[in-house]
Order: structure tokens, then sequence, then C-alpha cells
């Protein structure tokens, strides 16, 4: 079963180290007991570790049933080649209709100590740097520990900073996930979140919300906001809805090849996106803007 559901992952993975001392039980939030083969909670039961010495602290079910949907449709080409993710990357940082070239997560490392802890909730296969423990429900070559957003395994108050990089969209409980980033964080630790506002439907494996400034805020009453603001502006929200649009117009009425010309056109459009440096400067563009981010500091 194990080897089934990882049949998209590359055979070399790569992780930070051993975070056995940092994790705990999803559930009940207890010590876990390690052995060759797996992690042990006395209330919950055996968690399974990869040939990569990885912890997968999430339901066999919840694993399934994600690997399952990363693996079908227009997911399961974003799933392909995102097992070679210095190219995906390299990619589609270059030519995404998508700026996300400026106010971005690794913020929060000049705000903390040099050793301390920042997890990276959903981090999917990209490593914002050594420093970020990746945390996500798909394991991919850099996940360093497979775990669902809305029951983290790290116990209360013990990270130093949380980030999550365009992930709320694709969970169907952000608040919860919100509750859990700030119950792991320290009091005076530091959360980051950014989200879309105005862009199109997306699964990566599903699509459910969009957020402003004033309702990112608002899932985190207990920060501290020191930030917010622009992550991608108005250039790329509007790169991102003509792309899908001609995507819908030259799929001929195809439901399901729709998103894969869209992808074509996104390759096309992209390299306007650099405009973007002009539009989000405009004042009032956070109304018309494609991703946006908040940066607080835990009471």
């Amino acid at each position: 079963m194990k080897d089934k559901l990882l049949k998209l992952r590359k055979t070399k993975v790569y992780i930070t180290g051993d975070h056995s001392s940092l994790i705990c039980c999803p559930f009940c939030k207890a010590d876990l007991q390690k052995t060759d083969k797996n992690y042990l909670c006395k209330m919950h039961g055996l968690f399974d570790i990869d040939s990569s010495n990885r912890p997968l602290l999430i339901e066999k079910k919840v694993l399934k049933k994600n690997t399952t949907e990363h693996e079908s449709g227009i997911n399961w080409l974003k799933s392909f080649l995102k097992q070679f993710p210095k190219l995906y990357y390299l990619v589609w940082h270059i030519v995404c209709p998508v700026m996300m070239l400026v106010n971005g997560p690794r913020m929060v490392l000049g705000r903390i100590k040099k050793d301390g802890i920042t997890i990276d909730i959903g981090s999917g296969p990209e490593r914002l740097g050594r420093e970020f423990i990746n945390v996500d429900i798909f394991p991919f070559s850099e996940v360093d520990i497979v775990a669902d957003a809305e029951i983290l395994p790290f116990r209360d108050n013990s990270i130093d900073a949380a980030v999550s990089e365009s992930v709320f969209e694709h969970v169907p409980d952000a608040d919860k996930v919100a509750r859990e980033m700030v119950r792991v964080v320290k009091p005076g630790g530091y959360i980051y979140v950014s989200a879309p506002f105005v862009h199109p439907y997306h699964a990566s494996p599903d699509d459910f919300n969009r957020w402003t400034i004033s309702g990112l805020k608002h899932m985190f009453p207990e920060l501290d906001i020191i930030e917010s603001g622009i992550r991608s502006g108005p250039w790329s929200a509007f790169l991102m809805f003509l792309a899908y649009w001609l995507g819908i117009i030259f799929a001929f009425g195809s439901k399901k090849a729709a998103p894969f010309v869209a992808h074509i056109f996104m390759l096309v459009l992209g390299p306007l996106k650099y405009l973007d440096y002009l539009f989000m400067k405009m004042p009032g563009a956070e109304a018309v803007s494609a991703h946006l981010y908040i940066l607080g500091k835990k009471k």
C-alpha cells in the first residue's frame, strides 16, 4: 500500500533531519515512541515511517484520499512535474502569470533567533531554505513531515514561526488550520499567511475560498498584525483570468481539457507578469490583486 501511494514521488527524498524530538501525536499531542518502522502513540496506535525515515503522522484514509486526488486530472500533471522541484519551480517562477517575487514568507527569518524552528505548512516540494521544516499532506520529495494541516503533530507553543503560502484556499476548513498555527507557535512567535483574493478556481487537489486582507486578519485575532499587503498584484490577477478564459474558449466545450489549455496560455502570458512591479504600487491595488498576505506576532 505504501509504495502504491507514493508512486509519483522520486526515489530520492531530501529532508532536513530527524525531527523526532519536535513531533507528537497529531490527535492527543502525547509523546511518540520511535521504533525502526513506526512511531507509537499509546492511545492512537502506530504511525508509519517511510523508507526515507520520514514520519507519516496522518490517518491512512486521509493520505490515501489526497494521494488519489493528486493523481487525477490536471493534478496528476502537477504532481508529476513536482517530482522535479527545481525544474518545476524554475519554470513556474519564470513563466507563470502570477508574480510572487515580493513580500514572501522568508520575511519571518529576520525576526526569530538564528536556530529557531520554522515550519512551512503545505510546502509542496519547494524548500524556501534549510531553516524551514516542510510539512505537507502529500509526500513530495522535499517534505520532512507528512501531516494534515488541520491536525498538526506539534506541541502547544513549541514553534518559533509558522508560514503558509497559498494553501488556505485548498483546505476545506481554513479557520481550523489558522487555529492550529496559532496553537503551535510560541507567544512572541510569528505567523505568515498568503492567500488568493482575485484568482480563478484552481484545484490542488481542490479549491474552496478566497480572502481579503480583512478576512485574513479576522482568522487570527490572537495576532498583532505587523504587516499586510499585496503578494501578487492586479496584473497577475488579470493574466490568470485571461488564461483561464482562453482555456475555456479554446477547449471547445471540453470541461476536462479546459485546465490543460489554460496552462498552455499561462506559458504564453507569463512573461507579462513583471508589469505588476508597477501595478501593485498603485493606490488601492489590493482591491483587485491576485494574492494578499499578513504577517503577525502571537500575543
